[in-house]
């Protein structure tokens, strides 16, 4: 009798800490929903919302921030960038979004651009906001951006420019 108890309260046990992970798991991503919410501007919160896009993309929170600000495209408006990775692929990237134009754009996450279609290496981004741009590693020519860049690094070891070359996002190799 003493050994059915001291199994039924095991089992018990066992069952409450199941519980307890299941309600902690939902809670966190509850709690994880409402941080992203709450600190999207409400242009790119309603742009990744679009069923093609969140059903495609997932917000890669991996990397801080996970959204940059600035005017890519070099027509005074304010444009976003978005960490994303690819559900289908798994493959990491970033979602470059024009509210003025309404269109988007692909670095990554399964379209090439730079070093491929995957950035799993990435672990830090920035808005560049110079207008020139020193000669980079392997690079023949200087470029002259028409608006922001957004800077990709591997910290301590490499780096590379998105821009906009007027119609479409190019690579600039920074750093090796």
């Amino acid at each position: 009798m003493k050994l059915v108890s001291v199994i039924l309260l095991k089992l018990l046990l066992f069952s409450c800490c199941l519980a307890q992970q299941k309600y902690s798991t939902s809670q966190d991503t509850a709690y994880s929903e409402l941080v992203w919410r709450s600190n999207t501007p409400d242009k790119l919160f309603q742009f990744y919302n679009q069923a093609n896009i969140k059903g495609a993309y997932a917000i890669n929170r991996e990397l801080n921030p996970f959204y940059l600000r600035g005017d890519f495209d070099g027509d005074k408006n304010i444009d976003y960038a978005i960490a994303v990775i690819e559900k289908k692929s798994s493959k990491k990237g970033i979602l470059i979004y024009h509210p003025s134009s309404k269109k988007y754009f692909l670095a990554g996450a399964g379209q090439a651009l730079g070093y491929g279609d995957d950035y799993p290496w990435m672990d830090a981004w920035q808005v560049y906001e110079k207008k020139y741009v020193g000669l980079g590693v392997g690079e023949t020519k200087r470029i002259k951006l028409k608006g922001e860049a957004i800077l990709v690094e591997k910290l301590e070891s490499s780096s590379g420019l998105i821009y906009w070359d007027g119609k479409k996002y190019e690579w600039y190799q920074q750093g090796d």
